[in-house]
């Protein structure tokens, strides 16, 4: 009895040793994860070495893998997590921002790139049409002679400064009347012919060789209604005759407005050297020669300039207030042109000269301003 007692007593002082820590890889795991695990964790632990030990397996089997432990705490623990929870938390901080909230959100931030982008584009656009603007274009116009008319449109041959028609006095019917175009000769070609002396320009001397000389006069007149006005010559020796050609109108209300007049007709020249061996007088005809003229009524005319020693003309009639240009023009071709001796003022002999291609010019040109250099 006293056997039983002392071992009873003795058995119940026995006081359990604390579990060992294990050295093992394992054990060193879940040292770590005792340490920074949540309750739940340990608690699920601690039941397990429990059984362990009831069960009289040793304590270091009690040391459970972690994939188990996780596995069973329905990876409620804080040790498992999504490669993706780290953005996802990002993004929904960002989407939760208090400012952009406040301020309408993703929607409103959509809105307001959308008017940026807006703004950049409308800027770009206008830049393109500002730089388009600047660019000039030659007028357009439904005259078919326009090609031969360098002054159609604004460029450094056409009279320098366009001028309105309140600062310059006109006739009270204008542009009815009779009319004295005081211009000079301007330019001669003389490529029709095979030989140049059988083209002549009256007053025979261009304004850059002589401007004292150059100064020629024509007088017209114009007569008729608006839409239906027509234009004829007054006796001129020199120039080519015409009555009632039709004036037309070209680029109304543009500072190019004119009226322009176009003839055909045969121009007589008598040659300033002999064509013949026995020096017998001589002329000759350019049949189909085109006489066409254009007169503004916007653009500013400059010559003559008295002030400066250029003739006045001798105008007969009122002045053309505005620019003029004045031009007598035929190609080559078979018998241009047509030249014959004269004797008595008759017809006699013709004679031959080699024809010249019809691209080949000869002309006049008479202006009553200067293009500016």
């Amino acid at each position: 009895m006293d056997f039983w007692n002392r071992s009873s007593k003795q058995h119940q002082e026995i006081v359990e040793p604390q579990p060992k820590r294990i050295s093992t890889p394992a054990g060193q795991r879940l040292s770590v994860i005792l340490e920074n695990g949540d309750s739940h964790a340990s608690k699920a632990r601690d039941s397990h070495r429990a059984s362990v030990r009831k069960s009289g397996l040793s304590p270091a089997l009690a040391d459970a893998p972690r994939e188990s432990l996780e596995d069973n705490s329905n990876n409620s623990s804080g040790y498992s997590f999504s490669v993706w929870s780290d953005g996802e938390k990002k993004f929904a901080a960002l989407r939760n921002h208090k400012q952009i909230a406040k301020r309408g959100g993703w929607k409103r931030l959509a809105i307001i790139l959308a008017i940026l982008v807006a703004i950049i584009i409308a800027l770009a656009v206008g830049l393109a049409v500002g730089l388009k603007k600047k660019k000039t274009s030659s007028s357009t116009t439904d005259d078919p002679q326009q090609a031969s008319d360098p002054t159609a449109s604004l460029s450094p041959t056409s009279p320098s400064s366009p001028t309105s028609t309140s600062t310059i006095s006109v006739p009270p019917d204008f542009p009815l009347g009779s009319y004295s175009l005081v211009t000079f000769l301007d330019t001669v070609q003389t490529n029709c012919t095979a030989n140049p002396a059988t083209w002549t320009c009256y007053p025979y001397s261009t304004y850059y060789s002589d401007r004292s000389k150059a100064v020629a006069t024509f007088n017209w007149i114009i007569s008729g209604s608006a839409g239906a006005y027509t234009i004829s010559s007054t006796e001129n020796p020199f120039s080519i005759s015409f009555k009632n050609a039709d004036f037309e109108l070209l680029d109304e209300g543009k500072d190019t407005e004119r009226y322009r007049f176009q003839i055909s007709s045969t121009k007589t020249v008598t040659p300033s050297t002999n064509l013949t061996d026995d020096n017998a007088s001589t002329e000759c005809n350019f049949d189909n020669t085109d006489l066409q003229a254009y007169l503004y009524t916007k653009m500013a005319k400059s010559y003559p300039d008295t002030e400066h020693g250029d003739p006045t003309g001798d105008p007969s009639s009122t002045v053309w207030p505005f620019a003029v240009r004045v031009e007598q023009l035929v190609g080559g071709g078979q018998s241009v042109p047509s030249c014959y001796k004269m004797s008595d003022g008759q017809q006699g002999d013709q004679i031959t000269l080699d024809a010249q291609d019809a691209g080949s010019l000869c002309s006049c040109l008479y202006k009553n301003w200067l293009t500016p250099t």
